[in-house]
């Protein structure tokens, strides 16, 4: 069956298939497409830059000078282990199409990174429905996603978690396609998504492990042996020379440097303090729970009710028919989306690794976790056979309280959305900000530094902040306003003091009636400014 093309139906061919007539057919996708591009393009400039946003610059930015200009100090960085799929296009469209001035280069990347993950959502619907043929399903997936309030504002200025979230989705709607298809070019095509993925974080080698598994499952139990080894072969070695030739550091030693890399990884540098259920604990002792806690209390709930109820379904239906899961493609790729949405989690509470930030380092498992959930509303929804229509009736009354709830929620916190806690948690005075960390990229440092500026036209403005973040938020002001602040490190030399709150959730001893400026998140401030003199 092709992917495009059910039985019966008198559809275009994939590779047929011309623009027009996917749109007519996927009306409902490409609306909702073109409202959120438009949306992107409206809010883009809202958000400030992250905390890890320079530093992930210059990580393309070493990596540019070693290719284009044969500079050596990109062996000499600290951080020169790290991928550079993402970066290094972003460097490469800075040098080219704009003034090298700060303001122009944070937005550019913003809006680039957000419509990336916009594609990629999209890639999303079009995975659900190759999957169950059903675009009301397919379309209740792309809006959980895009609706997912932390995703989408980091979407913005996260170009580390989201692209590499983003790429698992295209190696998930390719995959379903290279292994239901079997033709060469979807396996090209994945071999070079999957080389990418594992560039942007090496973790994506899961996807490879993947690979090979399905493939000696097809070697032992299925027909065309040979033609799935050959097809194999193009993806492993496609994968391996995408990851190095996208890779400038592994260029002098692949293989040796490869290995320094996944060594780094797999024991990640960073072991400060974060809050924890309103106390200070080190990355490295957080506990099994820390994972589970932050994804359950950060995604909307019918999300999480959703996905529990598509692991459910798919782990008992794949005990009563282990073999039906092992040769149909579409159950199959459920058993996939399972593995890589548990085996992380699992690997991550099992080996201790360092997580902080929430749960940043772990969105690459959401995808595959909204792809059980659509599977659990699937289910849910097919239980009409005992039920009636009920549960449809039900389920859809649900879905709708939700989205417009979710969607309520971002606007009224936009451009903060990636604050966001569910109903699990409570939302009482100042209770979130002394018991989990906010704001913690620091973008709020843009709103308050905006605030200062334009209410204080003295040619020098000199401001403390508690953190970089306050200092780096300059970057994205207009060059005018930017050459004003001044950043100073004592009280007595200050004029204005701004916090984000980080490592600092208690009241600050200044005045009440010096407090200029704050932004309140759910009932909780995530940014405040004083003037100090």
């Amino acid at each position: 069956m092709n992917v495009f093309h059910d039985s019966g139906n008198s559809e275009p061919s994939i590779q047929m298939m011309k623009v027009i007539p996917f749109l007519k057919k996927h009306k409902a996708a490409c609306v909702i497409f073109a409202l959120s591009l438009g949306l992107g393009f409206a809010v883009f400039g809202d958000y400030g830059i992250a905390w890890d946003e320079p530093l992930q610059r210059l990580i393309g930015q070493y990596s540019f000078d070693y290719v284009i200009k044969g500079h050596k100090t990109l062996n000499e960085f600290h951080d020169r282990d790290y991928g550079v799929a993402v970066e290094l296009p972003l460097i490469f469209l800075e040098q080219t199409y704009l003034k090298h001035d700060t303001h122009d280069i944070y937005r550019m990347r913003h809006f680039t990174i957000h419509l990336f993950f916009l594609l990629s959502a999209f890639a999303f619907y079009l995975l659900i429905w190759i999957l169950y043929r059903n675009k009301p399903l397919a379309v209740c997936g792309y809006l959980m996603l895009l609706l997912s309030p932390r995703i989408y504002a980091q979407s913005f200025f996260n170009s580390k978690d989201i692209p590499f979230m983003c790429m698992f989705i295209l190696c998930f709607l390719v995959c379903a396609i290279a292994f239901r298809d079997k033709k060469i070019r979807h396996f090209v095509l994945f071999g070079i998504l999957s080389g990418l993925l594992i560039n942007i974080r090496i973790m994506g080698i899961v996807i490879p492990a993947v690979v090979t598994v399905l493939v000696l499952i097809d070697i032992f139990m299925g027909p065309y042996r040979k033609r799935i080894l050959m097809l194999y072969g193009v993806y492993l070695v496609l994968t391996v020379v995408v990851v190095i030739l996208t890779w400038p550091w592994l260029w002098e030693d692949p293989a040796g440097r490869f290995q320094i890399a996944f060594s780094n990884m797999s024991k990640f540098r960073w072991d400060n303090n974060i809050l924890m259920n309103g106390d200070f604990v080190k990355a490295s002792a957080v506990g099994w729970k820390y994972l589970p806690q932050w994804f359950g209390l950060t995604t909307p709930v019918i999300y999480l009710l959703l996905g529990i109820a598509g692991f459910v379904f798919l782990v008992l239906r794949f005990f009563r028919k282990p073999l039906d899961f092992i040769r149909q493609t579409n159950d199959r790729n459920q058993l996939i989306y399972l593995v890589c949405s548990a085996g992380p989690v699992m690997a991550v509470i099992i080996l201790h690794s360092v997580l902080y930030d929430g749960w940043r380092q772990m969105y690459f498992i959401y995808p595959a976790f909204l792809l059980l959930a659509v599977y659990g509303l699937s289910s849910l929804i097919n239980a009409r056979i005992f039920f009636g229509d009920l549960p449809k009736v039900a389920i859809s009354i649900l879905l709708i309280v939700s989205f417009a709830g979710t969607g309520f929620t971002m606007i009224k916190s936009h451009p903060f959305e990636d604050v966001y806690f569910n109903i699990l948690l409570s939302k009482k005075d100042q209770y979130l900000r002394k018991t989990f960390e906010l704001d913690y990229w620091g973008t709020s440092y843009k709103q308050a530094l905006e605030y200062i500026v334009a209410r204080d036209r003295s040619p020098v403005l000199k401001i403390k902040v508690a953190n970089l973040p306050g200092e780096y938020n300059s970057y994205i002001l207009k060059p005018e306003d930017r050459k004003r602040i001044q950043y100073v490190e004592a009280d007595d030399q200050a004029d204005y003091f701004i916090t984000d709150y980080r490592w600092h959730p208690w009241d600050y001893p200044y005045p009440k009636e010096k407090k200029i400026f704050s932004i309140t998140i759910q009932n909780s401030e995530i940014c405040s400014a004083w003037k100090l003199h």
